[in-house]
Protein backbone atom coordinates (compact mmCIF):
# COMPACT_ATOMS: atom_id res chain seq x y z
CA UNK A 1 0.00 0.00 0.00
CA UNK A 2 2.77 2.39 -1.24
CA UNK A 3 1.58 6.29 -1.04
CA UNK A 4 2.10 6.69 -4.77
CA UNK A 5 -0.67 4.24 -5.18
CA UNK A 6 -2.82 5.08 -2.69
CA UNK A 7 -7.10 5.00 -4.22
CA UNK A 8 -9.36 7.59 -3.49
CA UNK A 9 -11.17 5.71 -0.99
CA UNK A 10 -8.02 4.49 0.94
CA UNK A 11 -6.95 8.82 0.83
CA UNK A 12 -10.55 9.74 2.34
CA UNK A 13 -10.06 6.79 4.81
CA UNK A 14 -6.99 8.56 6.23
CA UNK A 15 -8.60 11.98 6.43
CA UNK A 16 -11.80 10.41 8.20
CA UNK A 17 -9.03 9.13 10.56
CA UNK A 18 -7.45 12.03 11.42
CA UNK A 19 -11.09 13.77 12.12
CA UNK A 20 -11.88 11.34 14.77
CA UNK A 21 -8.42 12.01 15.78
CA UNK A 22 -8.44 15.61 16.19
CA UNK A 23 -11.97 15.57 18.17
CA UNK A 24 -10.56 13.44 20.50
CA UNK A 25 -12.75 10.45 19.04
CA UNK A 26 -10.10 7.57 18.14
CA UNK A 27 -8.15 5.28 20.79
CA UNK A 28 -4.22 4.90 19.54
CA UNK A 29 -3.98 0.79 20.72
CA UNK A 30 -0.45 -0.28 19.81
CA UNK A 31 0.45 -4.17 20.10
CA UNK A 32 3.69 -5.97 20.60
CA UNK A 33 3.94 -6.18 16.93
CA UNK A 34 5.04 -2.64 16.35
CA UNK A 35 7.96 -2.83 19.16
CA UNK A 36 11.20 -2.91 17.59
CA UNK A 37 15.02 -1.69 17.97
CA UNK A 38 15.37 1.50 16.02
CA UNK A 39 18.49 0.17 14.51
CA UNK A 40 17.52 -3.72 13.53
CA UNK A 41 16.66 -3.68 9.87
CA UNK A 42 14.72 -6.82 10.09
CA UNK A 43 12.20 -4.86 12.30
CA UNK A 44 11.67 -7.98 14.66
CA UNK A 45 9.66 -7.36 17.45
CA UNK A 46 10.92 -7.23 20.47
CA UNK A 47 8.54 -9.72 21.74
CA UNK A 48 10.12 -12.12 19.29
CA UNK A 49 13.48 -11.22 20.51
CA UNK A 50 12.78 -11.81 24.28
CA UNK A 51 11.37 -15.12 24.09
CA UNK A 52 14.62 -16.18 21.95
CA UNK A 53 16.41 -14.86 24.69
CA UNK A 54 14.33 -16.78 27.46
CA UNK A 55 14.54 -20.01 25.27
CA UNK A 56 18.09 -19.83 25.34
CA UNK A 57 18.52 -18.89 29.26
CA UNK A 58 16.25 -22.03 29.23
CA UNK A 59 18.52 -24.40 27.55
CA UNK A 60 15.96 -24.85 25.00
CA UNK A 61 15.47 -24.14 21.06
CA UNK A 62 12.82 -23.52 18.19
CA UNK A 63 9.87 -21.25 17.88
CA UNK A 64 7.96 -20.07 20.46
CA UNK A 65 4.92 -17.33 21.51
CA UNK A 66 6.49 -15.64 24.92
CA UNK A 67 4.32 -17.00 26.91
CA UNK A 68 5.59 -20.69 26.28
CA UNK A 69 9.07 -19.31 26.44
CA UNK A 70 8.43 -17.37 29.90
CA UNK A 71 6.79 -20.89 31.35
CA UNK A 72 9.85 -22.64 30.35
CA UNK A 73 12.05 -20.24 31.56
CA UNK A 74 9.81 -19.91 34.76
CA UNK A 75 10.24 -23.76 35.02
CA UNK A 76 13.56 -23.48 34.56
CA UNK A 77 14.75 -21.07 37.16
CA UNK A 78 11.82 -21.85 39.48
CA UNK A 79 11.56 -17.83 40.80
CA UNK A 80 9.00 -16.18 38.75
CA UNK A 81 10.72 -12.73 40.40
CA UNK A 82 13.62 -13.56 38.48
CA UNK A 83 11.94 -14.13 35.31
CA UNK A 84 9.75 -10.48 35.93
CA UNK A 85 13.77 -9.09 36.13
CA UNK A 86 15.12 -10.60 33.06
CA UNK A 87 12.09 -9.41 31.24
CA UNK A 88 12.35 -5.71 32.40
CA UNK A 89 16.33 -5.91 32.25
CA UNK A 90 15.91 -6.64 28.51
CA UNK A 91 13.52 -4.05 27.51
CA UNK A 92 15.57 -1.39 30.00
CA UNK A 93 18.45 -2.34 27.46
CA UNK A 94 16.62 -2.52 23.60
CA UNK A 95 13.89 -0.19 24.04
CA UNK A 96 16.11 2.65 24.51
CA UNK A 97 14.89 4.89 21.48
CA UNK A 98 11.77 5.63 19.69
CA UNK A 99 11.56 4.67 16.04
CA UNK A 100 10.10 6.57 13.24
CA UNK A 101 7.33 5.19 13.64
CA UNK A 102 6.83 6.06 17.57
CA UNK A 103 7.72 9.96 16.81
CA UNK A 104 5.37 10.22 13.33
CA UNK A 105 2.23 9.03 15.51
CA UNK A 106 3.39 11.01 18.98
CA UNK A 107 2.74 14.22 16.50
CA UNK A 108 -0.52 13.45 16.22
CA UNK A 109 -3.41 15.04 18.77
CA UNK A 110 -4.14 11.67 20.49
CA UNK A 111 -5.60 11.63 24.24
CA UNK A 112 -5.26 7.98 24.97
CA UNK A 113 -2.93 5.46 24.03
CA UNK A 114 -3.17 1.92 25.45
CA UNK A 115 -0.42 -0.20 24.99
CA UNK A 116 0.21 -4.22 25.05
CA UNK A 117 3.81 -3.70 25.80
CA UNK A 118 5.80 -2.79 28.66
CA UNK A 119 8.30 -0.82 26.89
CA UNK A 120 9.05 2.90 27.17
CA UNK A 121 9.45 3.60 23.40
CA UNK A 122 5.52 5.47 22.81
CA UNK A 123 6.09 7.49 25.91
CA UNK A 124 9.55 8.93 24.86
CA UNK A 125 8.40 9.97 21.28
CA UNK A 126 5.39 11.76 23.15
CA UNK A 127 8.39 13.58 25.54
CA UNK A 128 10.35 14.33 22.07
CA UNK A 129 7.29 15.90 20.40
CA UNK A 130 7.32 18.20 23.27
CA UNK A 131 4.12 16.82 25.47
CA UNK A 132 4.07 16.14 29.15
CA UNK A 133 2.74 12.33 28.82
CA UNK A 134 1.21 10.49 31.91
CA UNK A 135 1.82 6.91 32.34
CA UNK A 136 -0.19 4.27 33.90
CA UNK A 137 -0.38 0.45 33.96
CA UNK A 138 -3.44 -2.72 34.93
CA UNK A 139 -1.71 -4.62 37.71
CA UNK A 140 -3.77 -7.74 38.04
CA UNK A 141 -2.30 -7.98 41.50
CA UNK A 142 -4.46 -4.71 43.17
CA UNK A 143 -4.87 -1.54 42.31
CA UNK A 144 -1.93 1.16 41.00
CA UNK A 145 -1.45 4.08 43.15
CA UNK A 146 -1.63 6.77 40.68
CA UNK A 147 -3.02 10.32 40.38
CA UNK A 148 -4.38 10.88 37.03
CA UNK A 149 -5.17 13.79 34.72
CA UNK A 150 -8.03 13.43 32.35
CA UNK A 151 -6.04 12.91 29.22
CA UNK A 152 -5.35 15.80 26.90
CA UNK A 153 -3.65 16.67 23.44
CA UNK A 154 -1.23 18.18 25.72
CA UNK A 155 -0.42 15.48 28.51
CA UNK A 156 -2.21 12.04 26.69
CA UNK A 157 -2.08 8.87 28.43
CA UNK A 158 -0.44 6.20 28.02
CA UNK A 159 -1.33 2.86 29.45
CA UNK A 160 0.08 -0.51 29.37
CA UNK A 161 -2.52 -3.08 29.68
CA UNK A 162 -0.44 -6.09 30.30
CA UNK A 163 1.64 -4.19 32.78
CA UNK A 164 4.89 -1.95 33.24
CA UNK A 165 8.59 -3.06 33.70
CA UNK A 166 8.57 -0.09 36.17
CA UNK A 167 6.51 -2.71 37.96
CA UNK A 168 7.77 -6.11 36.99
CA UNK A 169 5.08 -8.17 39.15
CA UNK A 170 2.61 -6.15 37.14
CA UNK A 171 3.90 -8.15 33.95
CA UNK A 172 1.68 -10.50 31.93
CA UNK A 173 4.58 -13.07 30.84
CA UNK A 174 3.68 -16.85 31.24
CA UNK A 175 -0.06 -18.74 30.77
CA UNK A 176 -0.93 -18.39 34.39
CA UNK A 177 -0.61 -15.13 34.40
CA UNK A 178 -2.53 -14.89 31.69
CA UNK A 179 -5.49 -16.28 33.13
CA UNK A 180 -5.41 -14.07 36.11
CA UNK A 181 -4.99 -11.48 34.17
CA UNK A 182 -8.62 -11.83 32.23
CA UNK A 183 -10.25 -12.94 35.62
CA UNK A 184 -8.98 -9.77 37.24
CA UNK A 185 -10.42 -7.80 34.23
CA UNK A 186 -13.72 -9.42 33.42
CA UNK A 187 -14.25 -8.88 37.68
CA UNK A 188 -12.85 -5.59 37.34
CA UNK A 189 -10.96 -6.46 40.52
CA UNK A 190 -8.68 -4.19 40.56
CA UNK A 191 -10.98 -1.85 37.78
CA UNK A 192 -9.62 -0.28 34.63
CA UNK A 193 -9.02 3.82 36.02
CA UNK A 194 -11.46 6.06 35.70
CA UNK A 195 -9.81 8.16 33.18
CA UNK A 196 -9.44 5.21 30.87
CA UNK A 197 -12.54 3.24 30.87
CA UNK A 198 -15.12 6.55 30.72
CA UNK A 199 -13.50 6.42 26.90
CA UNK A 200 -13.46 2.56 26.44
CA UNK A 201 -16.83 3.01 27.44
CA UNK A 202 -18.01 5.48 24.92
CA UNK A 203 -19.77 4.46 22.11
CA UNK A 204 -18.72 7.50 19.80
CA UNK A 205 -15.05 6.67 20.56
CA UNK A 206 -13.76 4.37 18.14
CA UNK A 207 -10.18 2.76 17.85
CA UNK A 208 -7.16 2.43 15.75
CA UNK A 209 -5.33 -0.92 16.49
CA UNK A 210 -1.82 -1.54 15.24
CA UNK A 211 0.19 -4.79 15.19
CA UNK A 212 -2.70 -6.03 18.11
CA UNK A 213 -2.33 -9.51 16.93
CA UNK A 214 -6.25 -10.33 17.00
CA UNK A 215 -4.84 -14.29 15.92
CA UNK A 216 -4.77 -14.86 19.63
CA UNK A 217 -7.36 -15.65 21.51
CA UNK A 218 -7.82 -13.87 24.83
CA UNK A 219 -8.34 -11.01 23.14
CA UNK A 220 -11.44 -11.66 21.96
CA UNK A 221 -12.34 -11.85 25.63
CA UNK A 222 -10.29 -9.05 27.15
CA UNK A 223 -12.33 -6.78 24.13
CA UNK A 224 -15.20 -7.79 25.72
CA UNK A 225 -14.57 -7.15 29.24
CA UNK A 226 -13.35 -3.62 27.98
CA UNK A 227 -16.54 -3.42 25.94
CA UNK A 228 -15.04 -2.36 23.09
CA UNK A 229 -17.49 -3.80 20.64
CA UNK A 230 -19.62 -2.35 18.26
CA UNK A 231 -19.30 1.28 17.56
CA UNK A 232 -20.77 3.45 16.20
CA UNK A 233 -18.18 4.01 13.36
CA UNK A 234 -15.53 0.83 12.33
CA UNK A 235 -12.78 0.47 14.02
CA UNK A 236 -9.46 0.36 12.39
CA UNK A 237 -7.12 -2.72 12.98
CA UNK A 238 -3.66 -3.02 11.20
CA UNK A 239 -1.60 -6.12 11.35
CA UNK A 240 1.28 -7.52 9.41
CA UNK A 241 2.05 -10.03 7.03
CA UNK A 242 2.53 -12.45 9.88
CA UNK A 243 -1.39 -12.56 10.99
CA UNK A 244 -2.42 -12.83 7.30
CA UNK A 245 -0.35 -16.01 7.49
CA UNK A 246 -2.21 -17.36 10.28
CA UNK A 247 -4.68 -20.63 9.77
CA UNK A 248 -6.95 -18.81 11.77
CA UNK A 249 -6.61 -15.33 10.61
CA UNK A 250 -9.75 -16.12 8.47
CA UNK A 251 -12.21 -16.93 11.64
CA UNK A 252 -10.95 -13.85 13.40
CA UNK A 253 -11.30 -11.86 10.70
CA UNK A 254 -14.88 -13.17 10.49
CA UNK A 255 -15.74 -12.98 14.46
CA UNK A 256 -14.45 -9.24 14.99
CA UNK A 257 -16.15 -8.08 11.66
CA UNK A 258 -19.27 -8.51 13.17
CA UNK A 259 -18.19 -6.39 15.95
CA UNK A 260 -17.14 -3.74 13.66
CA UNK A 261 -13.96 -3.93 13.50
CA UNK A 262 -12.35 -4.09 9.77
CA UNK A 263 -8.79 -5.34 8.95
CA UNK A 264 -6.29 -4.00 6.85
CA UNK A 265 -2.48 -5.19 5.83
CA UNK A 266 0.21 -2.86 5.70
CA UNK A 267 3.73 -1.52 6.45
CA UNK A 268 3.58 0.24 10.15
CA UNK A 269 6.26 3.24 8.81
CA UNK A 270 4.37 3.53 5.84
CA UNK A 271 1.01 4.27 7.53
CA UNK A 272 2.06 6.26 10.18
CA UNK A 273 4.09 9.10 8.14
CA UNK A 274 0.82 8.48 6.02
CA UNK A 275 -1.51 9.41 8.62
CA UNK A 276 0.68 12.56 10.08
CA UNK A 277 1.03 13.89 6.16
CA UNK A 278 -2.50 13.85 6.11
CA UNK A 279 -3.34 15.79 9.60
CA UNK A 280 -0.41 18.10 8.81
CA UNK A 281 -2.34 18.67 5.69
CA UNK A 282 -6.11 19.30 6.99
CA UNK A 283 -4.13 21.21 9.91
CA UNK A 284 -2.80 23.72 7.05
CA UNK A 285 -6.44 24.13 5.98
CA UNK A 286 -7.53 27.65 6.72
CA UNK A 287 -11.06 29.00 7.02
CA UNK A 288 -12.58 31.36 3.93
CA UNK A 289 -12.33 34.87 5.04
CA UNK A 290 -16.00 35.12 4.38
CA UNK A 291 -16.49 33.23 7.20
CA UNK A 292 -15.13 35.64 9.85
CA UNK A 293 -15.72 39.32 10.52
CA UNK A 294 -12.77 39.77 12.64
CA UNK A 295 -9.37 39.78 11.93
CA UNK A 296 -7.98 35.97 11.71
CA UNK A 297 -6.66 34.72 14.47
CA UNK A 298 -3.24 33.58 12.69
CA UNK A 299 -2.58 37.43 12.94
CA UNK A 300 -2.61 37.78 16.92
CA UNK A 301 0.84 37.52 18.87
CA UNK A 302 -0.16 34.08 20.49
CA UNK A 303 0.06 30.07 19.88
CA UNK A 304 -3.42 29.07 19.34
CA UNK A 305 -7.16 30.27 18.90
CA UNK A 306 -9.61 29.93 21.52
CA UNK A 307 -11.01 26.58 23.02
CA UNK A 308 -14.45 25.99 24.05
CA UNK A 309 -16.22 23.27 25.93
CA UNK A 310 -19.41 22.25 24.56
CA UNK A 311 -22.38 21.28 27.27
CA UNK A 312 -25.28 19.54 25.73
CA UNK A 313 -28.04 16.98 26.58
CA UNK A 314 -26.79 13.22 25.84
CA UNK A 315 -29.49 12.69 23.21
CA UNK A 316 -28.00 15.70 21.61
CA UNK A 317 -24.48 14.03 20.63
CA UNK A 318 -24.92 13.77 17.04
CA UNK A 319 -25.85 17.50 16.22
CA UNK A 320 -23.25 18.66 18.84
CA UNK A 321 -20.45 16.72 16.77
CA UNK A 322 -21.84 18.31 13.56
CA UNK A 323 -21.50 21.54 15.57
CA UNK A 324 -18.05 20.87 17.01
CA UNK A 325 -17.00 19.87 13.58
CA UNK A 326 -17.83 23.04 12.39
CA UNK A 327 -16.13 25.03 15.06
CA UNK A 328 -13.13 23.38 14.83
CA UNK A 329 -13.32 24.07 10.58
CA UNK A 330 -13.33 27.37 11.43
CA UNK A 331 -10.34 27.39 13.85
CA UNK A 332 -12.01 27.13 17.22
CA UNK A 333 -10.83 24.25 19.30
CA UNK A 334 -13.59 22.45 20.91
CA UNK A 335 -13.12 20.46 24.13
CA UNK A 336 -16.43 18.11 23.63
CA UNK A 337 -17.48 15.68 26.43
CA UNK A 338 -15.97 12.89 24.36
CA UNK A 339 -14.73 10.81 27.17
CA UNK A 340 -18.48 10.63 28.67
CA UNK A 341 -17.27 12.14 32.27
CA UNK A 342 -20.90 12.39 32.99
CA UNK A 343 -21.31 11.20 36.58
CA UNK A 344 -19.89 10.92 40.38
CA UNK A 345 -16.12 11.80 40.78
CA UNK A 346 -15.66 11.53 37.19
CA UNK A 347 -17.60 14.82 36.86
CA UNK A 348 -15.59 16.22 39.84
CA UNK A 349 -12.62 15.86 39.20
CA UNK A 350 -12.25 16.87 35.47
CA UNK A 351 -15.16 18.41 34.00
CA UNK A 352 -15.03 21.11 36.60
CA UNK A 353 -11.55 21.44 36.14
CA UNK A 354 -12.14 21.86 32.58
CA UNK A 355 -14.38 24.47 32.62
CA UNK A 356 -12.55 26.45 35.11
CA UNK A 357 -8.98 26.23 33.69
CA UNK A 358 -8.84 24.96 30.73
CA UNK A 359 -11.26 26.22 27.93
CA UNK A 360 -11.74 29.59 26.69
CA UNK A 361 -15.26 29.24 26.49
CA UNK A 362 -18.82 27.36 27.26
CA UNK A 363 -21.13 27.13 25.01
CA UNK A 364 -24.29 25.58 26.31
CA UNK A 365 -26.71 23.83 23.47
CA UNK A 366 -30.13 24.01 24.59
CA UNK A 367 -32.80 22.08 22.63
CA UNK A 368 -36.33 20.46 23.47
CA UNK A 369 -34.26 17.36 24.36
CA UNK A 370 -32.34 19.81 27.31
CA UNK A 371 -35.19 21.81 28.16
CA UNK A 372 -37.26 19.28 28.78
CA UNK A 373 -35.10 17.03 31.13
CA UNK A 374 -36.60 16.60 34.75
CA UNK A 375 -32.70 16.49 35.50
CA UNK A 376 -28.90 16.32 34.24
CA UNK A 377 -25.60 17.07 34.82
CA UNK A 378 -25.60 19.95 32.32
CA UNK A 379 -27.18 22.07 35.36
CA UNK A 380 -23.74 21.52 37.10
CA UNK A 381 -21.51 22.41 33.75
CA UNK A 382 -23.83 25.98 33.56
CA UNK A 383 -23.58 26.62 37.56
CA UNK A 384 -19.80 26.24 37.12
CA UNK A 385 -19.38 28.18 34.14
CA UNK A 386 -21.39 31.18 35.82
CA UNK A 387 -19.34 31.26 38.28
CA UNK A 388 -15.97 31.72 35.99
CA UNK A 389 -18.54 34.24 34.00
CA UNK A 390 -18.97 36.46 37.20
CA UNK A 391 -14.70 36.42 37.65
CA UNK A 392 -14.16 37.90 34.20
CA UNK A 393 -12.80 40.85 33.36
CA UNK A 394 -13.97 44.40 31.47
CA UNK A 395 -13.20 45.70 28.30
CA UNK A 396 -14.11 49.81 27.32
CA UNK A 397 -16.69 49.04 30.43
CA UNK A 398 -18.05 45.51 28.57
CA UNK A 399 -18.14 42.43 30.18
CA UNK A 400 -15.93 39.90 28.61
CA UNK A 401 -17.79 36.18 27.55
CA UNK A 402 -17.48 33.23 28.51
CA UNK A 403 -20.46 31.61 28.68
CA UNK A 404 -22.45 31.51 25.18
CA UNK A 405 -25.71 30.02 25.06
CA UNK A 406 -27.14 28.72 21.76
CA UNK A 407 -29.91 26.84 20.50
CA UNK A 408 -30.50 24.57 17.82
CA UNK A 409 -33.88 25.38 16.21
CA UNK A 410 -37.20 26.82 18.38
CA UNK A 411 -37.09 25.34 22.23
CA UNK A 412 -37.44 27.04 25.25
CA UNK A 413 -34.51 28.87 27.23
CA UNK A 414 -33.04 27.67 30.64
CA UNK A 415 -34.14 29.73 33.65
CA UNK A 416 -30.68 30.47 34.36
CA UNK A 417 -29.65 31.88 30.78
CA UNK A 418 -32.78 34.27 30.10
CA UNK A 419 -30.81 37.34 30.56
CA UNK A 420 -27.71 36.25 27.70
CA UNK A 421 -28.64 36.71 24.20
CA UNK A 422 -29.36 33.40 22.25
CA UNK A 423 -27.90 32.33 18.84
CA UNK A 424 -29.72 30.06 17.19
CA UNK A 425 -27.01 27.95 15.26
CA UNK A 426 -29.96 26.02 13.59
CA UNK A 427 -30.31 29.16 11.26
CA UNK A 428 -28.83 29.68 7.78
CA UNK A 429 -25.71 32.03 9.22
CA UNK A 430 -26.14 30.35 13.03
CA UNK A 431 -22.80 28.75 12.93
CA UNK A 432 -21.22 32.38 11.37
CA UNK A 433 -23.03 34.37 14.20
CA UNK A 434 -21.52 31.79 16.94
CA UNK A 435 -18.01 32.46 15.61
CA UNK A 436 -17.81 35.82 15.10
CA UNK A 437 -19.08 36.70 18.80
CA UNK A 438 -16.36 34.11 20.27
CA UNK A 439 -13.38 35.90 17.48
CA UNK A 440 -15.04 39.73 18.79
CA UNK A 441 -14.40 38.48 21.96
CA UNK A 442 -11.50 36.87 21.78
CA UNK A 443 -9.90 39.69 19.78
CA UNK A 444 -10.75 42.12 22.99
CA UNK A 445 -8.86 39.73 25.33
CA UNK A 446 -5.93 39.87 23.10
CA UNK A 447 -5.84 43.51 22.95
CA UNK A 448 -6.34 43.51 26.75
CA UNK A 449 -3.22 41.53 26.87
CA UNK A 450 -1.36 43.19 24.90
CA UNK A 451 -2.25 46.78 26.81
CA UNK A 452 -0.68 45.27 30.04
CA UNK A 453 2.39 43.27 28.27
Amino acid sequence: MENSRRSDGELQEFRGLVARIKRGDCVLVLGPGIAVRVDDPERRPLEELLAEELLANAGATGPATLRTAADLYFHHVEMHEILEFTVRDFYEREATTPTDFHRDLAALPFRLCVSASPDNLMFRAFEDAGKAPQRSYYDFHGPVAAKLQAPTVEQPLLYHLFGHCDDPASLVLTERDLIEFLIAVVKETPPVPDQVRSILADEAVSFLFLGFGFQNWYLRVLLQALKVYDRRSKTLAFENKKFFDDPDHERAVAFFADRRIDFRSLRWEDFARQLRTTYEAETQRSPTPSARTAPPLATAPVSRGPKAFVSYASEDRAAVEELAAQLEARGIDVWQDTQDLRAGDNWDNTLKDVIRRRVDYMIVVQTPAMTSRVEGVFHREIETALQRQNDMGEVDGQRLRFLIPVRIGPCNVLSALRNAHVIDVGAPAGIDALVASIDEDWQRRLALKRSVA
